[in-house]
C-alpha cells in the first residue's frame, strides 16, 4: 500500500500516461450535465476515502430517500384500515366502490408514470420528489374532509397522477449516490419502510378508531388529515435538505464532489443528462428488456397489491377478527415485511472492504433465481388459505399463512434493484424506470379487481387467480435471466478477456451500446 493510500489522499494515475492521451482527455466533453466539471478519470479513492465517502452519504442521503418512501406507502395502507374503521357507512360505499378507489388510484398512477420518468430525467430531482409529496399532502388533507364517493374516486386518480414522480425520482438518486455493488443495501434501506410503514399505521389505526366523532369527524377522518400533515411537513423537508445530485450538495466540498463521482464511475450509468436522445428511445422500444420490466412488476403487484389493500377485510372479515385486534395483528405482518426484505436484498456483512452488504442477492451474485425462490412459500402459504375454512380453531394459523404471503412483497425492491441496474443511458434509463412504474401501476390497478365483492370473505377465487399469477411471474423471470446472460457473454467476448475500463461512464451511452456495460442478474 503506497504512502497516499495509508494516508487516505486520492490517487492520480497520471504518471507514465502518453501526452496524446492527456490531450485526448482534456479535449474530451462529458456528456453528463450533472458531472461536467467534476470527472477525472486520473482519479483513484483510496479505501478508506471510499469507506468514508460511503458512510457520509448514508448520512447525508440515505434517511430523505428512506423518509420519502415511507410518505409513498403510508397512504395505501391507511386506506386499507379505513375500510375496517366506518369508511364503508360513511360515504355510503356499495357495488364495487372498494375495488375501484383502489384502483383508480393506480390508474392515475398508470396514466401519469410515462410523463413522470421524462420530467425526473430534465428537472431536478429532489425538487421532483419534493414537489411530489406536497401535492398529494394537500390532497390527503382534503380527502379527510369528503364522504361522496365520486369526488373520492376523482381525489384518489390525481393521488396517483402526484405519486407518480415518487419512484423513479428514488430509483435515480440511488443510481447516482451509489455503487451498483452498495445498491442492494441502499434500496432494501428505503424498501422496507413498506413494513416499518405497516406498524406504523396499524398502531395510528388502533389509536384514532378510538375517536368516534370528534369536532364532526370521525377517526379514519382523522387518520387521513394527520397523513396528509405529516406528508406536507416531511414533502418540505425534503424539498430543503436534499441535493438534486453529488455535485450539488451543499455539505461536499469541491473535491469531495469530484471524488463523489468518480467512485459511481464503475456504474457506467453517469448522473444526469437533460438531453432527450431518439437513438436511445427507439432503442429502449425495441428492447425486450423493456418490456420485461413491465411485465414483472405488473404481474407482481397484480398479487401483493390486492393482498395489500384488501389484507385488513380478510382478517377482519374471512379469518373472524375483530376490528382492534385487527389492526394489533397486522403489526406482525409489516415486522415480517422487512425481515423478509433484508432476507432477500441486503444486510450488513463485514468484508474486506469492510462495508460490503449481503444476504442472498449479493452474496450468491444472483438476482433472479432468489426471486423465485420466494414464490415457493407465497404459493404453499395461498394453497394453505384456499383450502383449510375459518374456525376459531384455525384461525391463529391462517393468520400464520397470511404472513406468509409477505414473500413476494418482497420480491418488489429485488425487481427494482434489478432494472436500476440493468439500464444506462438516461434517456433510455428514463424510459426502462418509466416502464416498471408503469407496470407497478398497471398490476395495482388490476388487483383491486380481483377481489369481487362476491367472492367475500375469503376471496378464495382470488386466491385461485393468484396461484396462476406464480406461474406466469416464474416465466417471465426465467426469460429475462436467459436475455441478459446472453448478453453479458456477448459482451465478454468481444472484450476479448480484456477487464472493462470504465473510460465511457459519462459519455451517456445505453448499457447496451458500452462496452464496459456488465449485466446484473
Amino acid at each position: 500500500m503506497s504512502a497516499d493510500e495509508k494516508n487516505g489522499t486520492a490517487i492520480h494515475l497520471e504518471d507514465g500516461v502518453d501526452d496524446d492521451v492527456k490531450v485526448a482527455r482534456q479535449q474530451h466533453e462529458v456528456q453528463d450535465s450533472a458531472a461536467r466539471g467534476y470527472v477525472d478519470e486520473t482519479v483513484k479513492l483510496t479505501p478508506q476515502q471510499d469507506k468514508e465517502l460511503f458512510w457520509k452519504i448514508n448520512r447525508r442521503v440515505l434517511p430523505f430517500l428512506m423518509l420519502a418512501y415511507f410518505l409513498q406507502s403510508i397512504d395505501k395502507s391507511a386506506t386499507g384500515m379505513s375500510l375496517i374503521m366506518g369508511w364503508q357507512k360513511d360515504v355510503g360505499s356499495k357495488g364495487n366502490d372498494i375495488p375501484n378507489v383502489a384502483s383508480l388510484y393506480w390508474a392515475g398512477y398508470l396514466c401519469a408514470e410515462p410523463f413522470a420518468a421524462q420530467v425526473v430525467r430534465r428537472f431536478p430531482v429532489a425538487k421532483c420528489l419534493g414537489g411530489g409529496i406536497l401535492c398529494w399532502a394537500v390532497l390527503n388533507v382534503g380527502l379527510a374532509f369528503c364522504k361522496k364517493v365520486p369526488v373520492i374516486l376523482a381525489i384518489r386518480f390525481i393521488l396517483g397522477f402526484s405519486e407518480s414522480l415518487v419512484g423513479p425520482s428514488l430509483l435515480t438518486l440511488t443510481v447516482q449516490w451509489y455503487k451498483r455493488s452498495e445498491q442492494p443495501f441502499t434500496s432494501a434501506c428505503w424498501q422496507v419502510m413498506v413494513g416499518i410503514n405497516v406498524i406504523h399505521n396499524s398502531l395510528v389505526a388502533y389509536g384514532f378508531y378510538h375517536i368516534k366523532y370528534l369536532h364532526g369527524m370521525n377517526g379514519w377522518q382523522w387518520m387521513t388529515l394527520y397523513i396528509g400533515l405529516l406528508s406536507f411537513i416531511c414533502g418540505v423537508i425534503l424539498l430543503t435538505f436534499l441535493p438534486d445530485s453529488p455535485t450539488e450538495a451543499r455539505w461536499a466540498t469541491e473535491e469531495e464532489k469530484v471524488l463523489l463521482v468518480e467512485r459511481v464511475r464503475e456504474n457506467n450509468q453517469g448522473l444526469k443528462n437533460k438531453t432527450f436522445k431518439r437513438d436511445q428511445a427507439v432503442e429502449a422500444l425495441k428492447d425486450p428488456m423493456t418490456y420485461l420490466y413491465f411485465a414483472l412488476p405488473c404481474v407482481e403487484t397484480m398479487v401483493v397489491g390486492g393482498i395489500g389493500a384488501f389484507g385488513s377485510l380478510i382478517i377482519n372479515e374471512g379469518f373472524k377478527f375483530d376490528v382492534l385486534t385487527t389492526q394489533l395483528v397486522t403489526i406482525p405482518q409489516g415486522v415480517f415485511i422487512v425481515l423478509t426484505q433484508l432476507l432477500l436484498v441486503s444486510t450488513p456483512r463485514k468484508e474486506e472492504s469492510d462495508r460490503q452488504l449481503a444476504v442472498l442477492i449479493p452474496r450468491t451474485g444472483q438476482t433472479i433465481l432468489p426471486i423465485l425462490g420466494f414464490l415457493v412459500p407465497n404459493i404453499a402459504c395461498t394453497i394453505v388459505m384456499t383450502t383449510v375454512v375459518p374456525t376459531p380453531k384455525t384461525k391463529a394459523g391462517l393468520l400464520v399463512a397470511y404472513y406468509g404471503l409477505q414473500f413476494f412483497q418482497a420480491v418488489n425492491p429485488a425487481l427494482l434493484l434489478m432494472v436500476q441496474r440493468n439500464s444506462a443511458g438516461q434517456t433510455k434509463r428514463s424510459i426502462t424506470y418509466a416502464a416498471a412504474y408503469m407496470g407497478w401501476g398497471a398490476g395495482n390497478t388490476v388487483a383491486g379487481q380481483l377481489f369481487r365483492p362476491q367472492w367475500k370473505p375469503r376471496y378464495v377465487q382470488t386466491l385461485y387467480i393468484h396461484l396462476a399469477l406464480y406461474v406466469v411471474f416464474a416465466c417471465l423471470a426465467v426469460v429475462a435471466r436467459a436475455i441478459l446472460a446472453r448478453r453479458n457473454k456477448q459482451k465478454e467476448a468481444a472484450r476479448a478477456g480484456k477487464e472493462p475500463d470504465n473510460l465511457l461512464a459519462f459519455d451517456d451511452l445505453t448499457d447496451i451500446q458500452n462496452p464496459d456495460f456488465v449485466y446484473m442478474y
